[in-house]
């Protein structure tokens, strides 16, 4: 083998070495992309899950303010219910109140009422009366009882 063949050879198993050592180069960064890939999807998937999950708890949150809102709304009735029932229980109380004076003065009327019937009719009773023991029916009763 002359000199020139084997600087041939020498050039050529350099390109050879050369070319493996970029083959191996540009697999072993296939690979760290690959990783990276792998690695790139894991994260999108994670951050996805993550967006879904806010997405859900804003909708909660959503809810929760539309409830909330409705809930006052239901309080704001029920405290004008409750102010006119309180309203509607004074005027009762008053018309009670009124009633009851009103009772009480027609109670008064009826006892005068009473009274005065009574004196109307005491006076002709006492005279009946007064007329029945100075009657002689009366003595004959009284004898009778006695003897």
């Amino acid at each position: 083998m002359e000199l020139s063949e084997i600087e041939k050879l020498r050039e050529e198993t350099g390109r050879s070495f050369r070319l493996q050592a970029s083959a191996s180069v540009d697999m072993w960064l296939c690979m760290k992309r690959a990783k990276v890939d792998k690695h790139a999807k894991r994260a999108y998937n994670v951050g996805r899950a993550k967006v879904a999950e806010v997405g859900k708890v804003l909708q909660d949150h959503a809810n929760l303010v539309k409830d909330k809102e409705a809930l006052e709304w239901q309080v704001k009735a029920a405290e004008d219910k409750l102010t006119e029932m309180r309203e509607t229980l004074e005027a009762m109380v008053a018309i009670t109140k009124e009633s009851e004076a009103a009772t009480n003065r027609v109670q008064v009327v009826l006892e005068e009422v009473e009274r005065s019937q009574m004196a109307e009719i005491e006076v002709p009773v006492k005279e009946v009366v007064r007329q029945y023991c100075l009657s002689k029916e009366l003595t004959f009763l009284l004898d009778k009882e006695v003897g």
